[in-house]
């Protein structure tokens, strides 16, 4: 298996990914325009010369960074797709100088494998419901927010760093 930055070419291939899921109610679709537009922001996970999975980072404000659209072609679940894409994320966020990760998920066993926790999606700041108004479940929503911390303060444990960096960020949300 290779991960790899996605190119114009691989557009095609992130949209059915992402739709497959979309049409089981486990993300929101995403259209061909708005999958190249933010090309440059997807990574692909490549298995017998196949586009097994993908996944995009969303930065926002206060060195945040979301993990988005992550998808596996449901013939290669429990392969590992979805483990090597997340922690290429976790790769290039630590790169941009993020502090802390997080996704909206149902795959909840797989993002506690990686580090992250559970949070209040209230803790979330508001740029990030962006997406979310489109969404029929906007009211109520039944995804798990989790978070990463990238860096640590020092002097401080993970939970008082990670309660502080929210709290810098945090408004009322949608």
């Amino acid at each position: 298996m290779k991960i790899r930055q996605a190119t114009l070419k691989d557009v095609d291939a992130i949209v059915h990914l992402i739709n497959v899921h979309a049409e089981m109610d486990q993300m929101l679709f995403r259209s061909r325009e708005d999958v190249e537009t933010h090309i440059l922001n997807f990574l692909i996970a490549e298995k017998d010369g196949c586009i097994a999975g993908a996944c995009g980072l969303s930065f926002g404000p206060g060195r945040l960074v979301e993990i988005r659209s992550l998808a596996v072609l449901p013939d290669h679940y429990r392969q590992g797709i979805g483990t090597a894409l997340v922690n290429e994320c976790i790769v290039q966020a630590t790169l941009a100088d993020c502090e802390r990760i997080f996704v909206l998920t149902y795959a909840i066993p797989l993002f506690k494998k990686l580090g992250f926790r559970i949070i209040n999606m209230d803790q979330l700041p508001d740029k990030i419901w962006k997406d979310c108004q489109g969404c029929r479940k906007q009211d109520h929503c039944d995804e798990t927010a989790m978070i990463r911390n990238l860096v640590q303060v020092a002097g401080q444990g993970p939970e008082q760093n990670l309660n502080n960096e929210l709290r810098s960020t945090t408004t009322d949300k949608r």
